[in-house]
């Protein structure tokens, strides 16, 4: 985990400094300021929430890509099934590239990019899970978890335009969270009762009580907006 950090850090690092590409129309800080509402986790894959995107355009292009860093802010609200989310936030960062092999004139933030992300945040929800005794009987208690979390990953996906300012985005990523789920409330089912060790579906692991390292699999499509000047 500590190596792969280091690499993303230094990619970021690099992307920062790449010498600026001259053309007639280089691209300025203020050309790209895209809002975007995400549809598909509004919709829900597991744990629903809204997911806002803000696109900015402050580094320079090279001959090779154009940066741009998006940044991320995400509101789980609700979990359809096993899980039920009282607050939480969560907030992010990506480094994206787009490649210029077809806009080597004009740098746009269209077309395929690859990128690396940061995002981690704090959530705070409830979990019925059911408890067994020696005789077989069974009961059903709602226990109360805070889960803190951090994650890093690498991306791609694609932007393209809808109209003059409208922007479509689909992007996924893959990495890995430091995850920390533990349970807040005192409720004691009884010395004769056991949890039970129930199959949890993929898209709540890091949901799952517990700590340690996770794979993450953020997924997006968005709609935006660019209130910028390009």
């Amino acid at each position: 985990m500590k190596k792969l950090t280091a690499s993303l850090l230094l990619l970021f690092i690099f992307g920062l400094h790449t010498k600026a590409q001259t053309n007639e129309n280089p691209v300025a800080p203020g050309d790209y300021a895209i809002f975007k509402l995400d549809v598909l986790n509004l919709m829900g894959i597991g744990i629903q929430k809204l997911h806002i995107g803000y696109e900015i355009s402050p580094l320079k292009a090279n001959i090779n890509n154009l940066p741009t860093i998006n940044l991320n802010l995400n509101i789980p609200f609700n979990g359809l099934n096993q899980i039920d989310v009282k607050y939480g936030v969560e907030a992010g960062a990506e480094l994206r590239f787009y490649q210029r092999k077809r806009n080597h004139d004009l740098p746009i933030a269209e077309g395929f990019f690859l990128g690396v992300g940061l995002d981690g945040g704090y959530v705070d929800f409830n979990r019925t899970e059911e408890y067994y005794s020696s005789f077989g009987s069974v009961r059903e208690i709602e226990n109360s978890y805070q889960r803190v979390r951090t994650g890093i990953f690498l991306m791609m996906g694609s932007q393209s335009k809808l109209g003059e300012k409208m922007y479509f985005d689909i992007n996924m990523g893959m990495g890995w969270s430091n995850v920390n789920v533990q349970q807040t409330n005192l409720e004691d089912p009884g010395s004769d009762y056991q949890k039970s060790s129930d199959y949890i579906s993929p898209f709540y692991l890091l949901y799952n009580e517990g700590k340690g390292q996770r794979f993450y699999m953020p997924v997006s499509i968005s709609l935006g907006y660019n209130f910028g000047t390009r």
